[in-house]
């Protein structure tokens, strides 16, 4: 199979979007440097690889990276920073900010000092108590790959979303504390407005940038605006995040709106205003502040894999010995410190192991196999229409995709007949026992039973899981929901021993953990079910993820309801949050579907909008 290599994407992308290597580097290596990674003398560790493709305005939960051991434990470090910040655990923050101080030697120096610095910003505001010095290191943060930040225009570099994030919370803290006037920060605010929606292509990077910024603008400089100039903001915010189903900033961005819509459309504000308030419940049944977090602004999603437990699992699927995987490339005692973990491979030991275990993929795991970015553009083109059931629009976004990618590549040719399956399915041109016999073939094309059995841990691919899931629901559809949950499980029983959390592959993964408790309960589990929703509502509010959130807490209610029915006042409190969630978030079935059980059982005259 096709290995696409770390390089070769790297270079093509720059080059489809006209990119200059000065600018990609600036910061963070030399010229001379990133063409040694594109031209594949050199690899980028997985801080860097992830930092080049956020410059070029891409998610990086698009691609996963393969990591030694010794980087994931930095990255670990780091997930484990951006959790307790989110959740305001300031004990936590100080512990492991001094848990963790020295620098990680595979990882890139500049992007760890980076983080580092504005750590340390978190660390002198909310533990020291010191404003000024907090400044000072956010300042420093920024011109750790952006040296004059200051002084030169944005269009001059060429920014990540970290970097324009940072650069975010200096100017919204130094407004707090005089340092900088608000005139400065009205015309900064609005320079990275323009920056994000030139250059950053992927509407979830932007859901995440653009309401926070906005919040900043809104805060500090709201009273330079009229009206009008903060709706056309607070609506551009509100969009973003109800296309993308992401909770960034929300409570916030909402009680601006809901304000500024009061002096225009009292009937839409008091819509708004419902929704506002029951997310404010939703945050505080989870714990989380309903404040404005500028922190939430500087966060990163990241899917990565470990190379150990991937050379593990697929060593056992091969049915090879570590003897005959080594031979040639490196003495067996070195190949079993690789496959633990206590050893990082060289670029070429790397290169020929990954050749011989017939490892499908590279350094990078996306939806689909490629180094050209409009693909991607395509993709999201696809997803919008899909999710709105614009099916003959989809259809066509689906055609062109197909056309511009390589199929010899099996992931590929998975994607495609998934997508070409999940259309003809949804328009009723085959059944569902079609669907279900089409996608198996398509599982198998890379992954058997008789496969799974012979390793104990197995990393599934994007499409493998999402093929899991597909089928697994169709069997729902035609009354299998005992054979359902099987197959599902079996998706988790082969990841549950790797040291990489859900958290990771949440693309694909939240699906399977949402779908496998939803059957459960439709099977009269409630216990369990309620319990995989109750964590699950955890990992949505972390992962910023309201789409599965609302539907989260509907279940939570049913579940609840079913165990006592002494419960039915809290249910009845959830199925309302649930709904006014699913409206703000426009998911019409589930929305439809909860108001239609409540008025069954609770309250067919409930008035839920106005006064």
């Amino acid at each position: 199979m096709r290995k696409i290599k770390t390089g070769s994407m790297l270079c093509q992308i720059r080059e489809q979007k006209k990119i200059s290597q000065k600018k990609l580097c600036a910061g963070v290596c030399s010229v001379a440097t990133l063409s040694k990674y594109e031209c594949g003398e050199r690899t980028p560790d997985g801080l860097l690889f992830f930092f080049f493709m956020q410059r070029m305005g891409m998610a990086p939960d698009d691609f996963a990276v393969m990591l030694s051991d010794e980087e994931f434990q930095y990255y670990k470090w780091k997930e484990a920073i951006f959790t307790a910040i989110q959740s305001g655990e300031w004990a936590t923050v100080e512990e492991l900010f001094h848990s963790m101080e020295a620098e990680n030697r595979d990882c890139n120096s500049k992007i760890q000092n980076q983080f580092y610095f504005y750590v340390s910003a978190v660390y002198a505001e909310k533990i020291e108590k010191n404003q000024k010095k907090a400044v000072q290191f956010l300042e420093k943060a920024v011109r750790e790959t952006v040296p004059d930040f200051l002084e030169s225009r944005l269009t001059e570099y060429q920014l990540s979303t970290m970097e324009i994030g940072l650069m975010a919370i200096y100017f919204y803290k130094g407004g707090q504390q005089n340092f900088i006037e608000s005139n400065e920060i009205y015309r900064n605010q609005y320079s990275l407005l323009s920056y994000v929606r030139e250059e950053i292509y992927d509407k979830r990077e932007a859901s995440r940038l653009i309401p926070g910024i906005a919040c900043i603008l809104l805060k500090c400089c709201g009273n330079q605006m009229n009206v009008w100039e903060r709706l056309a903001i607070e609506e551009e915010a509100v969009r973003l995040l109800k296309e993308n189903r992401k909770m960034y900033h929300l409570p916030e961005i909402l009680r601006f709106y809901v304000r500024d819509l009061a002096e225009t459309d009292a009937e839409k504000a008091g819509v708004y205003e419902k929704q506002y308030q029951a997310f404010l419940e939703v945050y505080q049944d989870t714990g989380y502040g309903t404040c404005f977090q500028p922190e939430q602004i500087f966060d990163s999603q990241e899917q990565v894999y470990l190379l150990d437990e991937y050379m593990r699992s697929y060593r056992d699927i091969s049915g090879m010995t570590q003897e005959q995987v080594s031979d040639g490339i490196c003495a067996p005692e070195t190949y079993s410190r690789l496959e633990t973990g206590k050893r990082k491979p060289h670029p070429k030991q790397r290169e020929a192991i990954v050749e011989r275990l017939e490892i499908g993929w590279g350094y990078f795991r996306g939806d689909l196999e490629t180094t050209d970015y409009k693909v991607f553009e395509l993709l999201n083109q696809y997803r919008e229409e899909a999710a709105k059931n614009r099916w003959k629009e989809a259809e066509i976004y689906a055609n062109e995709l197909k056309s511009k990618m390589d199929m010899e590549s099996i992931n590929n040719r998975q994607y495609m007949g998934m997508i070409e399956n999940h259309i003809a399915y949804a328009t009723g041109r085959i059944s569902a026992e079609e669907i279900c016999r089409r996608d198996r073939e398509l599982l198998e094309l890379s992954i058997t039973e008789e496969r799974l059995e012979k390793t104990e841990m197995y990393y599934f691919s994007h499409i493998e899981i999402i093929l899991h899931i597909h089928i697994a629901n169709v069997l729902c559809d035609m009354g299998k929901t005992k054979e359902a949950i099987g197959f599902l499980e079996r998706v988790l029983k082969k990841t549950e021993k790797s040291a990489v959390g859900i958290e990771y592959w949440w693309n694909g993964m939240n699906a399977v953990v949402f779908n496998l408790a939803n059957m459960r309960s439709d099977m009269g589990d409630y216990v369990t079910s309620l319990k995989d929703m109750k964590d699950f509502t955890g990992k949505c509010m972390r992962m910023y993820d309201g789409r599965f959130l609302a539907c989260a807490i509907g279940e939570i209610a049913f579940d609840l309801e079913h165990l006592n029915k002494t419960n039915q006042k809290v249910s009845k409190r959830l199925l309302e949050q649930a709904f006014y969630l699913t409206d703000f978030y426009e998911m019409s079935g589930q929305h439809n579907n909860i108001q239609k059980y409540y008025k069954e059982h609770y309250d067919k005259e409930k008035e839920w909008y106005g006064n």
